[in-house]
C-alpha cells in the first residue's frame, strides 16, 4: 500500500494494504489527501472508488478535472449512498452491494478466491483497489451512529476480501467522543491531521497514529498543499530536536544557552536548573538523558482529614507491601523508585510492558485485599502510565534524585484518573497495542484530555474484568 507521504510516515515505501482512518479538523487537507491517494492509483491503472454523501457526481469529476474523463470512468467510480430511489433504512445496505458490484463488473477477484482459484486470480489480479470514503462525518449526520458503524463494519470486511486499500475520513473533535473511539477500533490503522496558525501562515501536519503490526515513530511531518491540489512533505530531519524531550521542533525552535527548546519546555528547563542548581556552564541536564517507562499511583482518599495519620500510614505500607509482591516489580534490577507520600512513581528503563502488568498485577492483588474489608480499611487507587526521559539529578543533600519529562507526564495521566483507572499516554499505549494482540483488546482510546498549563494529551484506558476501570474518567479543570 502506498499512501501519500507513506516514507516519512513509516520509514518504509510500503505497507501491506490496510483500511485506515483519517481524522482531523475541518480545512485540515483531509480530502485533498484522499484525493492525491486515489490520483497516485489511477496513474498506475489501479480501480479507485469514492464513496462520499456530500458530493454530486459533477464535483466529482471537478476534483479531477486534470485527468481524461475517459480516464476517469475505466478507472474510477463514484457512489453517493444518500441518492438512490430507496427506503431510506435501505440506502446503507443497497450501498454496499454497489461497492461489491463495482468492483466484481471491474475484474478485480477476491483474495480467497485468488487462492482456491488459480485460473481465476490469473485473469482477475490485473488491477488494485483504492477505496476512500469521504466522510463518515457526514454520513453519520444522515443515517445515525448505529447504522454508520454497522455499515463500516460490513463494508471493512468486503474491502478486505478484496484486498484493497482504503482511507475513511472523520472530522474531529467530534460531538461524541466515545463514538468516534468505536468507530476507530474498526480500522487497521489511523493517520492524524492537524492545522495550525502560526501567525504568517496555515501550517498542515499529519502523523501515522497507528497501525497493525508495524512498529514506526508517530511523529508529525508537515506537508504542502500547491494551487494545483498536490501534496509534498517536509523530510524529518529537517527539524531541530529540543534538548529537553528530545521531539522534533516543528516551528521555530527557541535557543538557550545555544540550545533548541520547544517554546513551552524552556520553562520547565530553567525550572530544573533553578530547582537543582544545575551550571548551565557546566555539567547541566545530560545530553543524553535517560528514558525510562513509567508507573505512577496514589491512593484515592488518604488524604481524607477523617482519616487517622496511623490509617494513612497503614495504607501506605499496605499498598509498599503489595507491590512487592508483583512479578512485574521483581522483573526488573535497574527501577528507578520515587516516593510521592501518598504513592510512588516507579520507572522501568528497559520494558515497556513492566508498568503496564504491573498495574494489572496489583489490581489482583488489591481487589483480594479489599474483598473482606470495611469502605475505611480498603485501599482504592488510580494508576497513570507514559513513557519519556528524565535527568539525574543532585538534590540539596547531594542524593542521587531523578526528575524530567516523563515523570510530570505520568503524574499528569494520573491525575485524570479516578477509582481504580489505568491511563496510559498515547507514546506509551501504542507502543503497547503493536507488541501484542492481548493488548488490542485491553488497551482502548478514550479520547483527548487537557492538563495542566493548556496541553491537551491522547489518552487511553486499560482495562477488564479483572483490573482497570471501564468508564470514562470525570473531567477536571486544572
Amino acid at each position: 500500500m502506498q499512501i501519500p507521504g507513506i516514507s516519512h510516515l513509516v520509514g518504509k515505501d510500503n505497507i501491506s494494504n490496510s483500511i485506515l482512518l483519517l481524522t482531523g479538523s475541518s480545512g485540515a487537507g483531509k480530502s485533498i489527501y484522499c484525493r492525491q491517494f486515489l490520483l497516485d492509483g489511477i496513474s498506475q491503472n489501479e480501480y479507485c472508488i469514492y464513496l462520499s454523501s456530500n458530493l454530486t457526481i459533477d464535483q466529482y469529476n471537478d476534483l479531477f478535472s486534470n485527468i481524461e474523463k475517459s480516464v476517469i470512468s475505466q478507472y474510477s467510480i463514484f457512489i453517493n449512498p444518500y441518492i438512490n430511489d430507496i427506503e431510506e433504512n435501505m440506502k446503507l445496505s443497497f450501498t454496499l452491494s454497489e461497492v461489491a458490484n463495482a468492483l466484481d463488473q471491474a475484474g478485480i477477484g477476491k483474495k480467497q478466491q485468488m487462492v482456491n482459484s488459480p485460473s481465476l486470480a490469473d485473469t482477475k489480479s490485473a488491477k488494485n483497489v483504492r477505496f476512500v470514503c469521504d466522510s463518515l462525518t457526514h454520513l453519520l449526520a444522515l443515517f445515525g451512529e448505529k447504522a454508520v458503524e454497522k455499515f463500516i463494519t460490513k463494508l471493512y470486511f468486503i474491502l478486505k476480501s478484496y484486498n484493497a486499500a482504503a482511507i475513511f475520513t472523520l472530522s474531529t473533535p467530534s460531538s461524541n467522543e466515545y463514538e468516534t473511539n468505536r468507530i476507530s477500533s474498526i480500522f487497521d490503522g489511523i493517520l492524524e491531521m492537524k492545522l495550525e496558525d502560526n501567525g504568517d501562515a496555515l501550517v498542515r501536519r499529519i502523523r501515522m497514529l497507528s497501525i497493525k503490526g508495524i512498529h514506526h515513530d508517530p511523529l508529525w511531518i508537515q506537508f504542502n498543499i500547491s494551487n494545483e491540489g498536490n501534496i509534498s512533505f517536509s523530510k524529518r530531519s529537517n527539524y531541530a530536536i529540543c534538548f529537553l524531550c528530545k521531539d522534533p521542533i516543528f516551528d521555530t525552535p527557541v535557543i538557550y544557552t545555544e540550545l533548541p527548546f520547544h517554546g513551552h519546555h524552556l520553562g520547565i528547563y530553567k525550572k530544573l536548573v533553578k530547582v537543582y542548581d544545575f551550571s548551565l556552564s557546566g555539567i547541566g541536564i545530560p545530553t543524553e538523558p535517560i528514558n525510562a517507562n513509567f508507573f505512577f499511583i496514589d491512593i484515592v482518599g488518604l488524604s481524607d482529614p477523617l482519616l487517622s495519620v496511623n490509617k494513612q500510614r497503614e495504607k501506605i505500607e499496605t499498598l509498599n507491601s503489595l507491590i512487592l509482591t508483583c512479578e512485574a516489580f521483581k522483573a526488573d534490577d535497574k527501577k528507578i523508585i520515587l516516593p510521592t507520600g501518598d504513592g510512588m512513581v516507579i520507572g522501568f528503563p528497559l520494558n515497556p510492558e513492566l508498568p503496564l502488568q504491573l498495574g494489572m498485577q496489583l489490581h489482583r492483588e488489591l481487589r483480594k485485599y479489599n474483598y473482606e474489608k470495611n469502605s475505611d480499611d480498603s485501599i482504592i487507587v488510580r494508576i497513570g502510565l507514559s513513557t519519556g526521559p528524565v535527568f539525574t539529578v543532585n538534590d540539596i543533600k547531594s542524593n542521587q534524585n531523578y526528575w524530567g519529562p516523563g515523570i510530570i507526564l505520568a503524574r499528569r495521566v494520573m491525575d485524570i484518573g479516578n477509582e481504580w483507572h489505568i491511563l496510559i499516554a498515547d507514546n506509551l499505549a501504542e507502543t503497547l497495542i503493536a507488541l501484542k494482540e492481548e493488548y488490542k483488546k485491553t488497551i482502548k482510546l478514550i479520547g483527548n484530555y487537557r492538563i495542566k498549563h493548556g496541553q491537551e494529551i491522547r489518552l487511553y484506558s486499560l482495562y477488564s474484568n479483572e483490573f482497570g476501570n471501564s468508564e470514562l474518567p470525570i473531567r477536571k479543570d486544572f
